[in-house]
């Protein structure tokens, strides 16, 4: 290949990358969807559900503290009490109506993820019976980055949900 041709090559490459370059950035401004992916659209359903989980943090918060349990099988008891609440707000919260289909898939994500927390309340009560005094263990994402708790939170952040944030009282 001449020298003539190579140039002419290395500026229809550096030129068709320009363009592609602008293409992305006009898409990324002006064509691509904005906000947060988790946001959910219907927001009476965002505010039905903050509504139910600030009924459950009521409850919980008339039931005793870790800190105020004498020895670790009580706080178990106590830890039971609190999850038999959680677990009745998340029945509750499954049962809501309403939402697009987008919207229900990220609730039923959500959801599952209050699964796992449940099932890793169940399971700190059960360690602190068999094990004593030990600290809660919460379940990772599958990519190791960050716990499931932690993307429960922040789907509860993004869709103004305060009050459905973990209770905070393992």
């Amino acid at each position: 290949m001449s020298t003539n041709r190579r140039t002419l090559a290395l500026r229809a490459f550096l030129a068709a990358l320009v363009v592609a370059m602008g293409v992305l950035w006009v898409y990324a401004f002006f064509l691509a969807p904005s906000g947060n992916p988790d946001r959910l659209e219907d927001r009476a359903w965002a505010a039905a559900a903050e509504v139910r989980c600030a009924r459950a943090l009521d409850e919980v918060a008339l039931l005793p503290t870790a800190a105020s349990a004498p020895d670790p099988a009580t706080r178990a008891d106590d830890l039971d009490d609190a999850t038999a609440v959680v677990r009745a707000m998340v029945d509750d919260l499954a049962a809501l109506g309403g939402g697009a289909g987008d919207d229900r898939d990220l609730v039923a994500h959500w959801l599952a993820d209050w699964e796992v927390y449940v099932a890793d309340r169940l399971a700190h009560a059960e360690r602190l019976r068999s094990e004593g005094d030990v600290k809660p263990l919460l379940t990772a994402l599958p990519s190791g980055a960050g716990s499931v708790l932690e993307r429960m939170n922040g789907f509860a952040r993004v869709n103004d949900m305060e009050s459905c944030l973990d209770p905070g009282d393992m």
